[in-house]
């Protein structure tokens, strides 16, 4: 049975990537610690520890004879410069690959991803995406492009169970957007994984329909069994928001620079060269997910 790395099993993307592929494949996840892969290893994963996505020697310990592996770069919003940190993890991510002769790679993108400026954090995926594609021909590389997760709305659930608003960085309220669910994430990385394919394919995956903050706020209504009404965060307060949120200095200008770049339309998919994917969770499907972790 061929077997995978997962890269940040213990995070949203990965954690569902390895709960797509558990039980149907062999599984390696590399985690920060052993304790962060206790609960992997006691569903049958392997575990490699690698505590600095940097370290290219553990890395390439990790991707030693895989069939394929997972691996994101996802923003660091504590870091004062995150792209600078972005590189170096892509730069390290590609070394092991080369080192470890890994045979196939899926990687975590995001919608915008083929642009190379004006996006704010995105700007980490094309940094991940460019890098990639310097490796040699034979090394099959797919990018998953995410729309807008889901789970981003996950942590304003007590804000609307209380108070009845769900305040939105993204304007117009009525505009609706993709959006998909980390759980089709997952689906469609671990499927990257296990089908055959050659060169390098991106695939722009959306949910089952686009969704407008208002809609968003209804499905909160309509499972809180509660009025739920989806407020705007003025652009005024952005920077506030942000900075409570932990985001550095750098971070909240490129988290604000992202959040224009989705009201104003440059965050669009690229529509030649790639393939569109649809996820199947619905936006009621994950809030009552939410809801029913969240309950006493």
């Amino acid at each position: 049975m061929a077997k995978y790395l997962v890269l940040g099993a213990s995070g949203q993307t990965g954690a569902a990537t390895t709960n797509a592929l558990i039980g149907h494949s062999t599984v390696r996840v590399a985690v920060r610690s052993e304790s962060k892969g206790a609960a992997w290893k006691e569903r049958g994963a392997e575990v490699a520890i690698v505590e600095d996505v940097t370290d290219i020697d553990a890395l390439a310990c990790a991707f030693e004879g895989m069939a394929g592996a997972f691996v994101l770069n996802p923003p660091d919003y504590t870091s004062d410069d995150m792209f600078a940190r972005a590189k170096q993890v892509a730069s390290a991510i590609v070394e092991a690959a080369q080192r470890a002769h890994l045979p196939k790679i899926v990687a975590l993108s995001s919608i915008g991803s083929h642009l190379s400026r004006g996006t704010g954090n995105i700007l980490t995926t094309h940094i991940l995406e460019e890098a990639l594609k310097r490796l040699p021909a034979e090394v099959a590389i797919g990018f998953v492009r995410a729309a807008s997760f889901m789970e981003n709305w996950q942590s304003l659930l007590p804000v609307a169970q209380q108070k009845g608003i769900l305040p939105s960085f993204y304007t117009p309220l009525e505009r609706a957007m993709p959006m998909v669910s980390t759980i089709d994430i997952g689906q469609a990385c671990a499927d990257g994984l296990v089908q055959e394919w050659q060169g390098t394919q991106v695939w722009e995956l959306h949910g089952p329909q686009p969704l407008s903050p208002n809609q968003v706020a209804a499905s909160f209504s309509r499972i809180l069994q509660r009025d739920v009404q989806a407020v705007v965060i003025p652009e005024s307060e952005w920077t506030s928001t942000l900075a409570q949120m932990g985001n550095s200095p750098s971070a909240t200008q490129s988290y604000s620079e992202m959040l224009s770049a989705f009201n104003n339309g440059t965050l669009v998919c690229e529509e030649h060269g790639t393939k569109r994917l649809q996820g199947k969770t619905t936006i009621d499907e994950a809030v009552r997910s939410w809801a029913s972790t969240n309950s006493p």
